[in-house]
Protein backbone atom coordinates (compact mmCIF):
# COMPACT_ATOMS: atom_id res chain seq x y z
CA UNK A 1 0.00 0.00 0.00
CA UNK A 2 1.09 3.15 -1.12
CA UNK A 3 1.57 6.11 1.56
CA UNK A 4 -0.76 9.27 -0.24
CA UNK A 5 1.30 12.22 -1.78
CA UNK A 6 4.68 9.60 -2.39
CA UNK A 7 5.12 8.27 -5.68
CA UNK A 8 6.34 4.63 -5.46
CA UNK A 9 10.16 4.58 -6.91
CA UNK A 10 10.57 3.18 -9.82
CA UNK A 11 12.96 0.44 -10.83
CA UNK A 12 14.90 -0.07 -14.13
CA UNK A 13 14.34 -2.65 -16.49
CA UNK A 14 15.62 -5.89 -15.36
CA UNK A 15 15.21 -5.03 -11.79
CA UNK A 16 18.61 -3.93 -11.92
CA UNK A 17 19.14 -1.44 -8.92
CA UNK A 18 20.17 2.55 -10.34
CA UNK A 19 24.33 2.87 -10.57
CA UNK A 20 25.98 5.37 -8.29
CA UNK A 21 27.77 8.66 -9.67
CA UNK A 22 31.23 8.02 -9.70
CA UNK A 23 34.04 9.94 -7.64
CA UNK A 24 35.58 11.22 -10.65
CA UNK A 25 32.74 12.30 -12.28
CA UNK A 26 31.76 14.46 -8.85
CA UNK A 27 35.34 15.60 -8.31
CA UNK A 28 35.48 16.69 -11.39
CA UNK A 29 32.28 18.66 -11.31
CA UNK A 30 33.74 20.47 -8.02
CA UNK A 31 36.66 21.60 -9.43
CA UNK A 32 35.03 23.37 -12.23
CA UNK A 33 32.92 25.01 -10.18
CA UNK A 34 35.62 26.53 -7.84
CA UNK A 35 37.35 27.31 -10.87
CA UNK A 36 34.30 29.30 -12.04
CA UNK A 37 34.45 30.47 -8.88
CA UNK A 38 37.71 31.87 -9.16
CA UNK A 39 37.43 33.62 -12.22
CA UNK A 40 34.19 34.89 -10.86
CA UNK A 41 36.16 36.84 -8.36
CA UNK A 42 38.89 37.60 -10.23
CA UNK A 43 36.94 39.48 -12.73
CA UNK A 44 35.00 40.89 -10.19
CA UNK A 45 37.94 42.12 -8.12
CA UNK A 46 39.32 43.40 -11.80
CA UNK A 47 36.58 45.52 -12.46
CA UNK A 48 36.68 46.82 -8.39
CA UNK A 49 40.13 47.74 -9.27
CA UNK A 50 39.43 49.68 -12.60
CA UNK A 51 37.11 51.57 -10.71
CA UNK A 52 39.45 52.16 -7.49
CA UNK A 53 36.67 50.07 -5.47
CA UNK A 54 39.27 47.64 -4.41
CA UNK A 55 41.91 50.22 -3.14
CA UNK A 56 38.72 52.48 -1.21
CA UNK A 57 38.36 49.40 0.80
CA UNK A 58 41.84 48.48 1.45
CA UNK A 59 42.27 52.34 2.56
CA UNK A 60 38.92 52.25 4.80
CA UNK A 61 40.03 49.07 6.27
CA UNK A 62 44.02 50.53 6.85
CA UNK A 63 41.96 53.74 8.30
CA UNK A 64 39.59 51.32 11.41
CA UNK A 65 42.93 49.74 12.74
CA UNK A 66 44.39 53.36 12.49
CA UNK A 67 41.56 54.44 14.76
CA UNK A 68 41.43 51.23 16.50
CA UNK A 69 45.47 52.16 17.76
CA UNK A 70 44.52 55.98 17.98
CA UNK A 71 42.18 54.65 20.86
CA UNK A 72 44.22 52.48 22.53
CA UNK A 73 47.34 54.98 23.17
CA UNK A 74 44.54 57.70 23.95
CA UNK A 75 43.63 55.15 26.76
CA UNK A 76 47.11 54.66 27.75
CA UNK A 77 48.36 58.45 28.12
CA UNK A 78 44.96 59.33 30.28
CA UNK A 79 46.30 56.18 32.45
CA UNK A 80 49.46 57.23 33.08
CA UNK A 81 48.73 61.02 34.00
CA UNK A 82 46.10 59.72 36.62
CA UNK A 83 48.46 57.26 37.74
CA UNK A 84 51.86 59.75 37.89
CA UNK A 85 52.09 60.17 41.70
CA UNK A 86 52.13 56.71 42.25
CA UNK A 87 55.43 56.37 39.74
CA UNK A 88 56.89 59.39 41.10
CA UNK A 89 55.74 59.74 44.66
CA UNK A 90 55.39 63.57 45.66
CA UNK A 91 55.18 64.94 42.47
CA UNK A 92 51.61 64.84 41.69
CA UNK A 93 48.88 64.04 39.01
CA UNK A 94 48.36 64.97 35.54
CA UNK A 95 51.89 64.20 33.62
CA UNK A 96 52.07 63.16 30.28
CA UNK A 97 55.59 61.61 29.47
CA UNK A 98 58.08 63.34 26.43
CA UNK A 99 58.06 61.50 23.40
CA UNK A 100 60.63 59.05 21.91
CA UNK A 101 62.87 60.81 20.29
CA UNK A 102 65.49 57.93 19.35
CA UNK A 103 62.88 54.88 18.05
CA UNK A 104 63.06 52.91 20.84
CA UNK A 105 59.50 52.99 22.15
CA UNK A 106 60.68 54.82 25.74
CA UNK A 107 60.46 57.95 26.67
CA UNK A 108 64.11 59.30 26.94
CA UNK A 109 66.08 60.46 30.31
CA UNK A 110 66.28 64.08 30.97
CA UNK A 111 63.79 67.04 29.32
CA UNK A 112 62.44 67.28 26.10
CA UNK A 113 62.80 70.81 25.64
CA UNK A 114 62.25 74.00 27.66
CA UNK A 115 59.36 74.53 30.39
CA UNK A 116 56.01 75.15 28.66
CA UNK A 117 57.32 74.26 25.34
CA UNK A 118 56.02 71.42 23.24
CA UNK A 119 57.44 68.22 22.21
CA UNK A 120 57.06 65.72 19.68
CA UNK A 121 58.25 62.45 18.29
CA UNK A 122 56.94 58.70 18.08
CA UNK A 123 54.73 57.79 21.00
CA UNK A 124 56.80 55.66 23.89
CA UNK A 125 54.59 52.84 23.76
CA UNK A 126 57.14 51.01 26.03
CA UNK A 127 57.15 53.78 28.68
CA UNK A 128 53.03 53.31 28.29
CA UNK A 129 53.42 49.66 28.91
CA UNK A 130 51.56 49.46 25.43
CA UNK A 131 52.63 46.85 22.66
CA UNK A 132 54.79 48.46 19.67
CA UNK A 133 51.22 49.97 18.02
CA UNK A 134 51.06 50.59 14.10
CA UNK A 135 48.35 52.15 12.05
CA UNK A 136 46.55 50.78 9.48
CA UNK A 137 49.54 51.02 7.44
CA UNK A 138 52.29 49.20 8.85
CA UNK A 139 53.37 52.14 10.65
CA UNK A 140 54.52 53.50 14.38
CA UNK A 141 51.91 55.90 15.64
CA UNK A 142 54.15 59.50 16.82
CA UNK A 143 52.82 61.91 19.36
CA UNK A 144 53.04 65.75 20.70
CA UNK A 145 52.95 67.12 24.29
CA UNK A 146 52.05 70.07 25.41
CA UNK A 147 54.37 72.18 27.29
CA UNK A 148 51.56 72.94 30.00
CA UNK A 149 51.45 69.41 30.94
CA UNK A 150 55.29 67.04 30.02
CA UNK A 151 56.75 65.90 33.03
CA UNK A 152 60.05 66.84 32.12
CA UNK A 153 60.59 69.78 32.74
CA UNK A 154 57.50 69.90 34.33
CA UNK A 155 55.41 73.27 34.38
CA UNK A 156 55.25 75.70 37.21
CA UNK A 157 50.98 74.83 37.12
CA UNK A 158 48.86 71.57 36.73
CA UNK A 159 45.73 71.61 37.77
CA UNK A 160 42.29 71.61 36.01
CA UNK A 161 42.79 74.85 34.72
CA UNK A 162 45.69 74.34 32.77
CA UNK A 163 46.17 75.41 29.36
CA UNK A 164 46.15 73.33 26.27
CA UNK A 165 48.30 73.74 23.12
CA UNK A 166 47.08 72.35 20.29
CA UNK A 167 43.84 73.40 18.09
CA UNK A 168 42.41 71.27 16.07
CA UNK A 169 40.48 71.33 13.17
CA UNK A 170 38.73 69.56 10.30
CA UNK A 171 39.98 69.57 6.71
CA UNK A 172 37.74 72.38 5.80
CA UNK A 173 39.18 74.81 8.81
CA UNK A 174 36.33 74.27 11.54
CA UNK A 175 37.56 73.79 15.29
CA UNK A 176 37.33 70.10 16.53
CA UNK A 177 35.82 69.60 19.92
CA UNK A 178 38.61 69.55 22.85
CA UNK A 179 37.51 68.93 26.06
CA UNK A 180 39.07 71.94 27.57
CA UNK A 181 38.06 75.66 28.18
CA UNK A 182 40.50 76.55 26.00
CA UNK A 183 39.26 73.91 23.26
CA UNK A 184 43.13 73.37 22.96
CA UNK A 185 44.58 69.89 23.38
CA UNK A 186 47.41 68.96 26.04
CA UNK A 187 48.33 65.58 23.86
CA UNK A 188 48.03 64.90 20.33
CA UNK A 189 48.36 61.21 18.42
CA UNK A 190 48.96 60.75 15.25
CA UNK A 191 48.58 58.01 12.99
CA UNK A 192 51.02 58.75 10.13
CA UNK A 193 49.31 57.04 7.14
CA UNK A 194 50.21 56.12 3.95
CA UNK A 195 53.38 58.47 2.64
CA UNK A 196 52.39 61.71 0.40
CA UNK A 197 54.00 63.12 -2.54
CA UNK A 198 57.33 64.04 -1.36
CA UNK A 199 57.96 61.67 1.92
CA UNK A 200 60.49 59.22 1.37
CA UNK A 201 60.20 56.56 4.47
CA UNK A 202 62.51 53.32 4.80
CA UNK A 203 60.17 50.11 4.37
CA UNK A 204 58.35 49.72 7.57
CA UNK A 205 60.30 47.25 9.81
CA UNK A 206 58.22 44.23 11.79
CA UNK A 207 60.78 45.35 15.30
CA UNK A 208 61.05 48.48 15.87
CA UNK A 209 59.89 51.89 13.66
CA UNK A 210 60.77 52.43 10.66
CA UNK A 211 62.92 55.38 10.10
CA UNK A 212 66.38 56.60 11.76
CA UNK A 213 66.88 56.79 15.62
CA UNK A 214 65.92 60.73 14.85
CA UNK A 215 62.59 61.68 15.56
CA UNK A 216 63.81 65.89 14.26
CA UNK A 217 65.09 64.17 11.06
CA UNK A 218 62.45 61.99 10.23
CA UNK A 219 59.38 64.29 11.34
CA UNK A 220 58.65 65.56 8.04
CA UNK A 221 58.49 62.31 6.38
CA UNK A 222 56.04 61.07 8.70
CA UNK A 223 53.60 64.18 9.37
CA UNK A 224 51.99 66.45 7.32
CA UNK A 225 52.12 69.35 9.85
CA UNK A 226 54.50 72.23 10.34
CA UNK A 227 55.94 71.48 13.64
CA UNK A 228 57.66 74.36 15.51
CA UNK A 229 60.16 72.74 17.94
CA UNK A 230 60.58 74.72 21.28
CA UNK A 231 57.33 76.84 20.64
CA UNK A 232 55.57 78.00 23.74
CA UNK A 233 51.86 79.58 21.87
CA UNK A 234 49.01 77.74 20.50
CA UNK A 235 49.41 75.24 17.09
CA UNK A 236 47.18 74.05 14.81
CA UNK A 237 46.49 70.63 13.62
CA UNK A 238 44.44 69.78 11.04
CA UNK A 239 43.01 65.97 10.90
CA UNK A 240 43.36 64.05 7.97
CA UNK A 241 40.57 62.78 5.16
CA UNK A 242 40.58 59.33 3.45
CA UNK A 243 41.37 60.35 0.47
CA UNK A 244 42.46 56.95 -1.72
CA UNK A 245 43.23 58.90 -4.85
CA UNK A 246 45.01 61.90 -3.78
CA UNK A 247 48.74 61.81 -3.01
CA UNK A 248 48.63 64.68 -1.49
CA UNK A 249 45.79 65.71 0.88
CA UNK A 250 46.40 65.41 4.37
CA UNK A 251 46.11 62.08 5.73
CA UNK A 252 47.37 61.98 9.23
CA UNK A 253 44.19 60.56 11.12
CA UNK A 254 44.68 62.39 14.95
CA UNK A 255 43.56 61.43 18.70
CA UNK A 256 43.99 63.91 21.51
CA UNK A 257 43.28 64.42 24.92
CA UNK A 258 42.21 67.97 26.68
CA UNK A 259 43.27 68.71 30.41
CA UNK A 260 39.23 67.70 31.16
CA UNK A 261 39.93 64.48 29.77
CA UNK A 262 42.48 64.18 32.23
CA UNK A 263 40.63 65.55 35.33
CA UNK A 264 37.53 63.64 34.90
CA UNK A 265 39.43 60.95 34.81
CA UNK A 266 41.17 61.66 37.67
CA UNK A 267 38.02 62.45 39.50
CA UNK A 268 36.94 59.04 39.49
CA UNK A 269 39.69 57.82 41.54
CA UNK A 270 38.43 57.08 44.99
CA UNK A 271 41.35 58.64 46.56
CA UNK A 272 41.35 61.93 44.37
CA UNK A 273 39.22 63.59 47.39
CA UNK A 274 41.93 62.35 50.17
CA UNK A 275 44.80 63.98 47.61
CA UNK A 276 43.45 67.25 47.08
CA UNK A 277 42.54 67.73 51.13
CA UNK A 278 46.05 65.95 52.17
CA UNK A 279 47.49 69.21 49.65
CA UNK A 280 45.11 71.79 51.28
CA UNK A 281 45.95 70.75 55.06
CA UNK A 282 50.27 71.38 54.27
CA UNK A 283 48.78 74.92 52.60
CA UNK A 284 46.32 75.58 56.07
CA UNK A 285 49.21 74.44 58.17
CA UNK A 286 51.40 76.59 56.90
CA UNK A 287 49.46 79.69 56.56
CA UNK A 288 48.30 79.88 59.81
CA UNK A 289 51.52 80.18 60.86
CA UNK A 290 52.60 82.88 58.32
CA UNK A 291 49.60 84.95 59.71
CA UNK A 292 49.24 84.34 63.28
CA UNK A 293 49.78 87.79 64.86
CA UNK A 294 53.10 87.89 67.06
CA UNK A 295 54.92 86.05 64.62
CA UNK A 296 55.74 88.66 61.84
CA UNK A 297 52.12 87.91 60.16
CA UNK A 298 51.09 91.39 60.35
CA UNK A 299 53.91 92.38 57.51
CA UNK A 300 53.90 89.17 56.25
CA UNK A 301 49.78 89.59 55.08
CA UNK A 302 50.49 93.43 54.01
CA UNK A 303 53.01 92.30 52.06
CA UNK A 304 51.04 89.55 50.38
CA UNK A 305 47.44 90.99 50.58
CA UNK A 306 45.42 94.26 50.51
CA UNK A 307 42.97 95.59 52.60
CA UNK A 308 39.55 95.36 51.51
CA UNK A 309 36.42 96.58 54.47
CA UNK A 310 37.47 93.96 57.17
CA UNK A 311 39.58 92.00 55.77
CA UNK A 312 43.06 91.88 53.86
CA UNK A 313 42.46 89.61 51.03
CA UNK A 314 45.51 87.76 49.04
CA UNK A 315 45.79 84.95 46.56
CA UNK A 316 47.63 82.51 47.68
CA UNK A 317 51.46 83.33 47.80
CA UNK A 318 54.29 80.39 46.32
CA UNK A 319 55.31 77.67 48.11
CA UNK A 320 58.85 79.38 49.59
CA UNK A 321 57.02 82.56 50.62
CA UNK A 322 54.53 80.53 52.73
CA UNK A 323 58.35 79.28 54.30
CA UNK A 324 57.47 75.31 53.18
CA UNK A 325 60.74 73.12 52.33
CA UNK A 326 62.06 73.14 48.95
CA UNK A 327 61.17 69.18 48.51
CA UNK A 328 57.50 70.15 49.31
CA UNK A 329 57.13 73.14 47.46
CA UNK A 330 56.07 71.87 43.62
CA UNK A 331 53.11 70.28 44.34
CA UNK A 332 51.67 73.00 46.30
CA UNK A 333 52.65 75.82 43.77
CA UNK A 334 50.77 73.83 40.97
CA UNK A 335 47.25 74.47 42.60
CA UNK A 336 48.12 78.05 43.94
CA UNK A 337 46.19 79.69 41.50
CA UNK A 338 43.10 78.20 43.21
CA UNK A 339 43.02 79.17 46.41
CA UNK A 340 42.79 82.78 48.20
CA UNK A 341 43.15 83.66 51.76
CA UNK A 342 41.29 86.11 54.18
CA UNK A 343 42.48 88.03 57.21
CA UNK A 344 40.89 90.36 59.93
CA UNK A 345 42.58 93.35 59.58
CA UNK A 346 41.87 93.91 63.23
CA UNK A 347 43.08 90.50 64.47
CA UNK A 348 39.94 89.48 65.79
CA UNK A 349 38.01 86.28 65.18
CA UNK A 350 35.50 88.36 62.65
CA UNK A 351 34.66 86.12 60.00
CA UNK A 352 31.74 84.21 59.89
CA UNK A 353 32.28 80.72 58.18
CA UNK A 354 28.58 78.69 58.07
CA UNK A 355 28.86 75.27 57.48
CA UNK A 356 25.67 73.11 55.51
CA UNK A 357 23.46 71.91 59.09
CA UNK A 358 26.04 73.10 61.72
CA UNK A 359 26.32 75.71 63.78
CA UNK A 360 28.81 78.69 62.17
CA UNK A 361 32.61 78.74 62.73
CA UNK A 362 34.12 81.96 63.72
CA UNK A 363 37.67 82.33 62.37
CA UNK A 364 40.22 84.95 62.49
CA UNK A 365 41.61 84.27 58.82
CA UNK A 366 40.62 81.58 56.30
CA UNK A 367 42.16 79.41 53.18
CA UNK A 368 39.29 79.44 50.57
CA UNK A 369 40.18 76.80 47.80
CA UNK A 370 38.02 77.21 44.62
CA UNK A 371 36.56 73.80 42.81
CA UNK A 372 36.50 73.04 39.33
CA UNK A 373 34.81 75.71 37.27
CA UNK A 374 31.40 75.83 36.32
CA UNK A 375 31.18 74.90 32.97
CA UNK A 376 27.67 75.15 31.17
CA UNK A 377 24.92 77.33 32.17
CA UNK A 378 23.93 80.63 33.15
CA UNK A 379 27.06 80.82 36.05
CA UNK A 380 29.91 79.07 34.02
CA UNK A 381 33.45 80.51 34.64
CA UNK A 382 35.84 81.19 32.25
CA UNK A 383 39.93 81.46 33.66
CA UNK A 384 41.63 81.20 30.55
CA UNK A 385 42.32 85.28 30.30
CA UNK A 386 44.43 87.34 32.74
CA UNK A 387 41.61 89.11 33.68
CA UNK A 388 39.81 86.34 34.16
CA UNK A 389 42.14 84.62 36.38
CA UNK A 390 42.65 87.66 38.49
CA UNK A 391 38.01 87.61 39.13
CA UNK A 392 36.72 86.03 42.18
CA UNK A 393 33.71 85.36 40.39
CA UNK A 394 34.90 82.91 37.91
CA UNK A 395 36.63 80.71 40.57
CA UNK A 396 34.16 80.93 43.73
CA UNK A 397 30.48 81.05 43.88
CA UNK A 398 27.48 83.26 44.97
CA UNK A 399 28.47 85.66 48.34
CA UNK A 400 32.10 83.95 48.41
CA UNK A 401 33.14 85.63 45.24
CA UNK A 402 31.23 89.02 46.28
CA UNK A 403 33.40 89.08 49.94
CA UNK A 404 36.26 88.14 48.33
CA UNK A 405 36.13 91.00 46.20
CA UNK A 406 34.51 93.46 48.81
CA UNK A 407 36.26 92.38 52.28
CA UNK A 408 32.49 91.44 54.41
CA UNK A 409 33.72 88.93 56.68
CA UNK A 410 31.03 86.27 55.72
CA UNK A 411 31.77 83.17 53.77
CA UNK A 412 30.10 79.24 53.46
CA UNK A 413 31.44 76.22 52.34
CA UNK A 414 32.26 72.79 53.32
CA UNK A 415 35.73 72.39 55.47
CA UNK A 416 37.03 69.59 53.04
CA UNK A 417 37.05 69.24 49.15
CA UNK A 418 34.64 66.34 48.67
CA UNK A 419 33.39 64.50 45.18
CA UNK A 420 29.86 63.93 45.38
CA UNK A 421 29.22 62.85 41.41
CA UNK A 422 32.23 61.09 40.05
CA UNK A 423 30.80 61.90 36.45
CA UNK A 424 30.57 65.49 37.07
CA UNK A 425 32.93 68.08 38.00
CA UNK A 426 33.07 69.36 41.64
CA UNK A 427 32.67 72.72 41.79
CA UNK A 428 31.22 73.23 45.05
CA UNK A 429 34.11 76.07 46.91
CA UNK A 430 35.87 74.69 49.81
CA UNK A 431 36.38 77.45 53.41
CA UNK A 432 38.97 76.72 55.84
CA UNK A 433 38.80 78.03 58.78
CA UNK A 434 42.39 78.55 60.00
CA UNK A 435 43.36 78.75 63.95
Amino acid sequence: MSTPGLKPRERPRGGQSPRPSQPGARHSHGQALIAALLLAAVLTAGAMLANGELRARAEAVAHARSLEALAHARSALIGYAISYEERHPGEGYGFLPCPDRGNDGSTPIGACGARDTAAIGRLPWRTLGLPDLRDGWGECLWYAVAGSAKHNPKPLALNWDSPGQFALEDAEGLALAVAAADDRAVAVIFAPGRARTGQVRPPARPFGCSGSEAASEDLPHYIDHPFAAGNTGPQRITQGTLRPDDDTATNDLLAWVGVDDIFDALRRRHDHADHVNALLDRVATALSTRLAPGNGGEAWRATHGAASGALIIGPLPTAEALGLPAGERAPIDRWRDQMRFAVCADNTACIAVSREAAVAEHCHAILAFAGERIRTGAGAQQRIEPAQRTDPAQYFEGLNALHLGTGIPAFAGAARFTVTDRSQPATADVIRCLS
